[in-house]
Parts: structure tokens; sequence; C-alpha cells
């Protein structure tokens, strides 16, 4: 509540600051995101690889380097990021926080990508920009608000492999004032694809059970505008209930999960000369029950985040950019393996100063972190870009910074198991990169190449006990390094435009402490971290028509820490048709046609966890405006 009325407070002196300073004319209020400086690497996501891809999940292993561990489609999908774990990688939707406190992760399975409107990668360094805890990076969703646009609609169906169906439509109304935007989701399938079970002699073919998924959820967001600023927000409530199938070493099994969330949001946003700001108030609650008849478990586990925002800009003479974000977070959970209610304040202070010279930009910035009472003044990140050539696009960047992560609510209070001595995991993270871009009359070329490099200390690992239960300490230290590279070539020639984009990642993600005398993980590669992944596409849209073909590599990966046992490198090809029908000026019918896995692909992402094989998918969507 105290933080709710400071924000109230700052609001209404805010208000009074500047009632009486003249404005200017501001047409579209889509500030403010801390955007990331240039000197940091980010990787963004047009509308069409959103579009083409069903949930974040999808989205993530098709058009980045980032690495998605998934138990198949529609089930527990998880990433690692520049070799870090799961719960290094942080997650936020128009600058509110997902990351359960409970274990600190996120199930990028359960959002769809109809939900947002653009989205982007945070990597290394950068994600302090966004929070404490991003020690591989972060992953940004964000919705936008534009007016005088009228009424549209739009309304897709999809039938695809497996009896699965998605019914997906928005209902957007604004003028120069009001923003209105409705959207509903809904999604069944039965996901019973067959596979060759190899963990049986006789390696039968086998149909997969148990798989059945059902989610739907809805979104509404209401902005109104004024002449420099907009108050509004939004509400996302999304509900999934899904069985959840067995490995291929088990007959049968009756375990299912039910996830539901509500995310909403208010803020206000606005630009007085110089100065940006953005006010924001979020509510993120999470359920999770967990139900297996068999082993006779029934788990309830519910969270709550209150995620308060203050972000300011202050731009001095064109040259100098202050920064200014607070922020306070209350964290609280309950679940059967809590002995009571868990609650916790995760504040933070970032304080960014930007200078920009002729050819060269400098940015520093420092996180001062609270976590109830343990306190982290630095947190600092330094970052510089520098133009090599005058008359051409290219640059050298380099930057360095400190992060912490602190331990979840499962790592500190899980019964029995838990540890409250936990410190918290410290990653220092370098890199430097060198980009090139390149545009003409009927080319644009765009290239990147990055080179990582981090030490995480007190890294947290849960092993078993004498006891015979699970409990975590800071055992390990982790060091990841690689090469990222990127090459995008868009070229247009009459009314054919052709557009190809290659990503490549190598990493390197080695423990350098033996947990004990019989560790024999030392300066191996973690486990479901690949030394190599490939992306590639190709977009070619002639008239009414769009090719996309997409290809991805991901190398072998290792499933024991000793390195002798590994999953084999798989490559996936997928391709979709795209056909557009124009059916009146202000009405038109989108239809599409997706193969995935076009080479029938018999492949595991972990272990003993089969994978569709050649899938089908079917869409027609209608646009009114």
């Amino acid at each position: 509540m105290k933080s709710i009325g400071l924000i109230i407070l700052t609001l209404i002196l805010w208000q009074k600051t500047y009632s009486q300073i003249d404005t200017i004319n501001y047409k579209a209020v889509e500030i403010i995101e801390n955007k990331t400086p240039k000197s940091y690497k980010t990787t963004s996501f047009d509308s069409s690889a959103i579009n083409n891809s069903e949930n974040l999940s999808q989205l993530l292993s098709k058009n980045s380097t980032v690495f998605i561990k998934t138990y198949g489609s529609g089930s527990l999908a998880t990433v690692s990021f520049r070799g870090t774990g799961a719960s290094h990688t942080k997650v936020q939707w128009n600058g509110v926080s997902l990351n359960s406190p409970m274990n600190g992760q996120i199930d990028f399975s359960l959002y769809p990508t109809f939900f947002f409107d653009n989205a982007a990668l945070h990597h290394g360094a950068s994600g302090l920009i966004d929070g404490n805890g991003a020690l591989g990076g972060s992953v940004i969703m964000n919705n936008i608000e534009i007016y005088n646009k009228g009424f549209s609609t739009s309304l897709k169906q999809s039938i695809g492999s497996y009896n699965s169906y998605t019914t997906a439509g928005k209902i957007i109304y604004s003028n120069n004032k009001w923003f209105s935007e409705t959207k509903l989701y809904n999604n069944v399938s039965d996901n019973d694809f067959d596979f060759i079970n190899v963990a049986k002699i006789d390696r039968p073919l086998e149909i997969q059970a148990n798989s059945e998924l059902k989610q739907y959820g809805i979104q509404q967001a209401i902005y109104r505008k004024f002449k420099n600023s907009s108050l509004g927000g939004r509400i996302w409530y999304f509900n999934s209930n899904r069985n959840l199938p067995h490995t291929m070493f088990i007959n049968e099994n009756d375990e299912n999960q039910t996830d539901e969330s509500i995310r909403a949001l208010v803020e206000w946003k606005g630009l007085r000369n110089n100065f940006q700001y953005k006010v924001s108030i979020a509510l993120v609650k999470d359920e999770l029950i967990y139900d297996n008849k068999i082993a006779n478990i029934y788990a309830k586990n519910n969270s709550y985040l209150i995620d308060n925002n203050i972000v300011t800009k202050y731009y001095l003479k064109k040259k100098i950019a202050l920064s200014n974000k607070i922020n306070i977070k209350y964290e609280s959970a309950t679940a059967n393996a809590f002995l009571k209610k868990q609650t916790r304040f995760n504040n933070s202070w970032l304080i960014d100063v930007t200078k920009n010279l002729k050819k060269l930009t400098i940015d520093f910035f420092n996180r001062l972190i609270i976590i109830d009472n343990d306190i982290k003044p630095i947190a600092p990140s330094l970052g510089i870009r520098y133009q090599l050539l005058k008359k051409e696009q290219l640059y050298i960047k380099a930057n360095a910074g400190l992060n912490y992560n602190y331990p979840t609510f499962n790592d500190l209070f899980w019964n029995p198991g838990g540890n409250e001595n936990l410190i918290p995991e410290k990653a220092q993270m370098t890199e430097v990169g060198l980009s090139y871009s390149k545009s003409t009359k009927r080319i644009v070329l765009n290239t990147e190449f990055t080179t990582f490099y981090s030490i995480v200390d007190d890294w947290i690992i849960w092993q078993p006990t004498e006891f015979g239960f699970w409990s975590p300490s800071n055992l390990k230290k982790v060091k990841n390094r690689g090469i990222e590279g990127l090459l995008s070539i868009s070229i247009k020639i009459n009314k054919l435009s052709i557009y190809s984009k290659a990503n490549y990642a190598y990493t390197e993600s080695t423990n350098l402490n033996a947990k004990n005398d019989f560790d024999s993980s030392k300066n191996k590669q973690l486990i479901y971290v690949p030394v190599h992944k490939l992306n590639y596409s190709l977009r070619a849209n002639y008239k009414s028509f769009t090719l996309i073909y997409s290809y991805h590599y991901t190398g072998k990966r290792f499933i024991s820490t000793d390195n002798n046992w590994y999953l084999p490198a798989n490559f996936l090809s997928n391709v979709t048709v795209v056909k557009k029908f124009k059916i009146s000026d202000k009405s038109s019918l989108s239809t599409s046609f997706k193969i995935n896995n076009l080479f029938n692909q018999d492949y595991q992402s972990i272990a003993w966890r089969p994978m569709a094989k050649r899938n089908y998918l079917f869409s027609l969507t209608l646009h009114i405006n």
C-alpha cells in the first residue's frame, strides 16, 4: 500500500508541476519503454516472424539463437540464453515483470504471439536495464496503441494436424482521443502424433497419449490520449489446461496441469518538452494446479506480483540523456510445500546517463538493488559505440556489466530442502561487437558479429542430501563465452521483394567447480546447452503471394554432466505459403498453408520426450477496416 501511495503522490506532484508549462504538439504517445542503448546488442522480431509463430516459444526458437528446451507441442518450454539457466532470463510485458517468484522461470508455451504486437531480446549486460536477475538476457513483449484509425476487426481460424484448432479475433476502435482493443483466443489440440519409441528394444511405432491441450484467453485495452500524454491500461486473462504425456520409458500416466493467469496494467505516459515519463502499476497473479492421480499428488501453487514503475528520461542539448527508473515490486506466494505464505519486496533504482558525440556514444548506468534487508548498491554497466568510418554505418561497440540474481521462494523455503542461507548469484559480463549496415535504392544489408564472455559465481544448484531429499546450495561457478553472428539482406525488384536473414551462435558454457570428489562435471559443457545453433529464413513477396522458408539447426546437447551422453543434432525445415484476396476497399481475406518439419525428422528436444514429425497448419484470416 505504501508503494501505491507513493505512485499516486508522484502523479499529483507531476501534474501540478507541469500544469503551467507550455506544451508541444505530440501526435503519438508511444513512450516510454526504457530502450536499450545502441552500444548493447538487441534482437527485434518483425511482424512476419510474430504472425508466423504460434507462441513465444516458437518465436524465439525459430528466429533467434536462444535455445528453447521444450517437452513437446503445448508442453513446458523454458529457455537457455547464452548458456545460462531458465531462471536467468527475465521476461517483461509492457514493462511488467512476469517471472514467477516461486521458481524464477517462465513457461514460454503459455504466451501466444496473438497477445502482443512486437517483441525483442536484450542480450547479456543489456538485461540489467530491464531489472536484476537477467544474467543471460531478457525477453521483451509490448503492445502499441494507434489513434485515429476508426473501426477494424479481424478473425483468424486455424486447423492443423492432430485435431488442432485455433480461433483468434480482435476488435479495435480508435479516434483522436480514445483507443480500445479487445482480443479473444481459443486453442485446442489432441497432440496425438505417432513416433518411434527408441527406448524399447523393438523400436515400436506408438501414438503419444495423455497429451490433450485446451487454452483460452482475453485481453482488453482502453486508453485515453490527452495533448501531451495518455492514460489507460490492459487486462490479460489466460487459462491453460493440459494433460502431460509420459516419457518413452513409461507405458501410461495420468498427469494434468492447469495454469491460470491474470495480468493487469494501468499506465500514464507522456512527453513535455525534453522530458519523457511513464508511471505504471501492475498486478500479476498466477495459479498452477498439478494433479497426478496415479502418484496420488495434488498440488496447488499461487503467486502474486505487484509491480510499480516510475520511468523518466530527460534530454540535455540533444547530446546528453538522463534516465531514471524506480521499481517497487511486491512478491507473494503460497504452495503446499511452503510452511507459510512467503512475501518479500524486490526493489531497485536505475540511473542511466548517455552522452552522444560526433562518432562516439557512451552509456553508463547503475542499478541499486534492495531485496528485503539485503542491499546491493553497485550493479553497474558501461557501454560504448564508435563509428569507424565517417561515411559508412560501420560501428564497433563494447560493454561490460555486473548483475545479481536472487534465490527464488522455492530455493529458500521449499519443504523439505529449502535453504535460507543462499546468497545471490553474481554475473560479470562483457561483450565486443562489430556492426555494419548499407542501404541503396533496392538493397538493404545489415550484419553484426558479437563476442561475449561472462563468469557466474555462486550458481545455485539442487543436489541430493544424505536425508533422501534434494536441497540447493551456491556451489557452481560457470564460465560462458561465445560468438553470435547476424546477416540480413533485403532486396526489392519491381513487385518482388525478398528478405533473407541468418542467425548463428557458438556457445561454450562450462562448470568450473566440482561439487565433490566424485563430480566429473568440472570443465564440461552444461547439459542442454548446444554449442552450435543456426537459424535461417527466406521470405519472398510477389503481388499478393508470400513464400516463407525457414531452416533451424541445433547442435548436439549433452544430457549428462560428465558429457558422456548426448542428444544428436537436429535440423528442421518449415515452409509457409500465404495468399491475400481483396474483397472490397475495406476488407480482405488471407489464407496460409504451413508445413512444419518438412523432411519428417525424428528428433528429441528433451531426452526421451518425442517431438512431432511432419505436420500441417491451414489458416484463414478475415480483415475488416
